[in-house]
């Protein structure tokens, strides 16, 4: 059995104005088949990020 591992990417962004999730994954050339998380709870694409928000954003994971 092989293991496979995954390289995490991890960027630090600093938000200086507010921006909804949809613009901050534009920005960051992701498309919207994330789980973002703000503060430790999902949020949806519409929701307002603001300064000091601590932002998560995973990949969707399909099961087999």
């Amino acid at each position: 059995m092989a293991t496979v591992l995954r390289t995490v990417r991890l960027t630090k962004v600093e938000i200086s104005e507010t921006k909804t999730v949809a613009q901050l994954l534009k920005e960051l050339n992701l498309s919207f088949d994330h789980i973002v998380l703000v503060d430790g709870r999902r949020v949806a694409t519409d929701s307002i990020l603001h300064e000091h928000d601590k932002v998560v954003v995973l990949p969707l994971i399909a099961g087999g």
